[in-house]
């Protein structure tokens, strides 16, 4: 498996790209910057610098004072009018990415204010146990913490040490852990009732952050995958979707179970349709794609975990952090 694979999926996602360099999640002009920022770990792993460097700009340029951004915005409307402090975070994988690829720290240097200011809006978010509220609006905090936001807001904080430790010679106070195994077994995750167990995300992201209990992977994979199709998004439904089996595969390579990782991996590709998109998800029991759409992060997800087990960049520089 190599680049060639997935070139349709990258030229996709850059078509979706404005012109400002907000790139949204299909020609509907959906755009959030987690999603975004998941693009722009594809386009690193191809090396498309022009487009990486317009969609690095956008964000930067829409980060307000306490270094957040809007949720979400729909053909430039916003359509959420509040602040999730994984969507700006986010931000640091990219530029982690494409430091390990060039090793060029020039770009990096010449946003290390914002980066300062985005990762102390992110810091501000942090609840008593270490964990992060989900969002922010006119009333305050939104909600409590959510497994998958504080997992990838981890992932933000690790990318954003390793950018101080290794391109800006700053010290990063925060450079411990917040989490361990136990912190993800509570009620306290749980909404109206309804346990979070049932969501893939919340079961396989811990493994991304070394918090996973490897001897519960067969219990995971048990409740999750379904043979020959991939990972399913809620346990109860029969719809599998292609980010997160991706990204389960990631999780589960992370932990040592490369083997399983890259078989799901096979499922994933008999997704991709003959124009070389993947859908973001296939309701099995119906025979159909749904929602009916090709999302960009969606295929950014597949490309993503495409490098992390077969070194797509050909440079051993996976992002596993």
């Amino acid at each position: 498996m190599n680049k060639e694979t997935f070139r349709h999926a990258k030229d996709w996602i850059i078509t979706n790209q404005k012109s400002d360099g907000a790139i949204c999640w299909d020609e509907h002009g959906k755009f959030d910057a987690w999603d975004h920022s998941e693009c722009l770990l594809a386009l690193a792993i191809f090396e498309e610098w022009d487009h990486f460097d317009k969609g690095l700009e956008y964000v930067f340029s829409n980060i307000n004072s306490e270094g957040l951004i809007i949720s979400e915005t729909i053909k430039d409307k916003v359509t959420k009018d509040y602040y999730e402090p994984h969507h700006a975070a986010y931000i640091f994988l990219p530029l982690v990415q494409k430091y390990m690829i060039d090793g060029n720290a020039s770009y990096i240097q010449k946003y290390q204010k914002k980066l300062k200011l985005i990762f102390e809006g992110m810091m501000n978010f942090r609840d008593t146990d270490g964990l992060f509220f989900w969002a922010l609006d006119t009333k305050g905090f939104a909600d409590n913490s959510l497994i998958t936001a504080s997992c990838s807001l981890e992932l933000s904080r690790r990318a954003y040490s390793f950018l101080c430790t290794n391109v800006l010679q700053e010290e990063n106070q925060e450079d411990t852990n917040f989490f361990n195994l136990e912190t993800f077994h509570s009620s306290r995750f749980n909404r109206d009732g309804i346990d979070r167990a049932r969501f893939s995300m919340d079961s396989y992201y811990p493994y991304l952050i070394d918090c996973g209990d490897v001897g519960n992977i067969d219990q995971l994979l048990n409740k999750f995958y379904v043979e020959g199709l991939g990972i399913k998004c809620v346990e109860e439904e029969p719809w599998v979707t292609i980010a997160e089996s991706s990204e389960c595969c990631i999780a589960l390579h992370k932990a040592g179970k490369t083997a399983e990782a890259k078989k799901i991996f096979n499922d994933v590709m008999q997704h991709m349709n003959k124009d070389g998109i993947f859908p973001t998800g296939y309701q099995y029991k119906l025979d159909i794609n749904w929602p009916d759409e090709h999302s960009t992060w969606t295929n950014a997800a597949a490309i993503i975990a495409a490098d992390c087990l077969y070194d797509l960049t050909k440079k051993d520089k996976a992002l596993l952090l």
